[in-house]
């Protein structure tokens, strides 16, 4: 009997979040578009995505990865929506948050009726129902019940952890309530039922700017830059002011946790019995960029720390192979020679706070559409051991020099020797 007691319930639950879902479609269809980048030399779309009205004055919210196309190519690219009646017409761009996805876009012609998602007052309880829409796959227009799971934990770029199925074309579409309230929009998938959705507060602040003038074209960038740059000097303000714990790591001590929101792993080769010298690793990322357009990424974060001991090589040969380990790091983010400059590089000896000597060389390439960003390889070893060393390196990316240099002392100075 309680068998079947739980199967009803499920079945009636299913039934229930089903209705709510054709109920949602048929309110909220009229203010649901296709977002369509149109490419002018063939007139063909390049790529598309999903958005949602949230005014009647033809204010539409999409992902800022679904125009960035036209961001950065103007001249080549336009903005297009299609709505669900077949109706379709341009879009010009009126503002962009590029580290949390967003982008604010306008009609250039409004309809005799036209219509718009509420926006929520707050997020829903952990565990509610909530109902992602849009366009998979160029498909039409769909709606996907899921689960809110609440905030990602660890994480410095805020977002809903979201059980359901966001595919491809489903970008820049809103998630809502069981109201029918906007409270989320889909950004990303992590495959598995696993999505994820910028939350309410990040969509209310863009919607800040919705009686905002439409951006000239030679506004995108500087805009784009002046949100890095704040980016950046929250992240390193947190970096830099924080104690980083630090762990052994051969005879050296290294930080082993820098913040909550910075993933750290380690590893080693001990399993290698035909190994001829001991490595073991430190690995610390932020898992999260921020997306430029399909070529480049920026906001990247890693730090990894070596124990090379290499006694069974002889000093020779581990000179030898120590300083190949130093020219092995490479930059920590996609980027495209249309992108950035080639890296100019300094040595240097550097003898720190707790008296541990490096041989240093500090990497940074520019930006050529960022007059202030720079992406930055610094790597170090240490000379105070013959057959043994410990080689420490980090990569930023889409940062001041100034954020850099300050850093890479912090950096320098967090290590030690037992």
């Amino acid at each position: 009997m309680k068998i079947l007691l739980f199967v009803f319930s499920m079945f009636c639950s299913l039934a229930h979040s089903q209705q709510t879902a054709q109920n949602l479609f048929g309110q909220h269809r009229t203010a649901l578009y296709q977002i369509k980048i149109i490419e002018l030399e063939s007139g063909n779309k390049s790529s598309i995505g999903s958005g949602f009205q949230i005014d009647k004055s033809g204010n539409v919210v999409t992902n800022y990865h679904v125009v960035s196309e036209y961001v950065y190519n103007p001249d080549k690219f336009r903005i297009e929506y299609l709505a669900h009646d077949g109706s379709q017409g341009q879009l010009q761009l009126v503002d962009v948050d590029v580290v949390n996805d967003l982008a604010l876009v306008r009609k250039v012609e409004l309809s005799a009726q036209e219509s718009a998602f509420p926006i929520a007052q707050s997020l829903p309880l952990q565990g509610s129902d909530i109902y992602s829409l849009g366009n998979p796959h160029d498909l039409g227009m769909i709606v996907v019940p899921g689960t809110f799971n609440g905030l990602k934990k660890s994480s410095f770029y805020q977002r809903i952890h979201f059980t359901g199925s966001i595919n491809p074309g489903m970008s820049g579409g809103p998630v809502v309530n069981k109201f029918g309230e906007v409270m989320g929009v889909n950004v990303a998938t992590a495959g598995n039922q696993i999505g994820f959705l910028i939350p309410l507060e990040k969509i209310q602040e863009l919607l800040k700017n919705q009686n905002a003038q439409v951006l000239k074209s030679e506004q995108f960038k500087p805009r784009i830059q002046q949100q890095l740059l704040a980016n950046q000097n929250r992240l390193f303000s947190l970096l830099n002011n924080h104690s980083w714990e630090t762990s052994e790591l051969g005879k050296a001590l290294v930080p082993s946790k820098i913040t909550d929101f910075i993933s750290c792993w380690g590893g080693s080769n001990t399993s290698d019995t035909e190994a001829l010298y001991l490595s073991v690793e430190n690995r610390c990322q932020l898992d999260e960029q921020i997306y430029l357009h399909h070529g480049l990424r920026t906001g990247g974060f890693e730090v990894e720390f070596e124990w090379l001991n290499g006694k069974s090589l002889g000093e020779h040969r581990f000179y030898n192979f120590y300083s190949q380990s130093i020219t092995g790091a490479g930059a920590g983010n996609n980027a495209t020679k249309t992108d950035v400059t080639n890296f100019r590089c300094q040595q240097d000896k550097v003898t720190n706070i707790n008296g541990v000597t490096n041989k240093t060389v500090l990497c940074l390439r520019a930006y050529k559409e960022f007059d202030q960003l720079y992406d930055v390889l610094f790597v170090a070893a240490t000379l105070d051991h013959t057959q043994q060393g410990l080689i420490s390196h980090y990569t930023l990316s889409g940062v001041s020099k100034e954020s850099a240099l300050v850093f890479t002392q912090k950096f320098m100075d967090s290590i030690s020797w037992q």
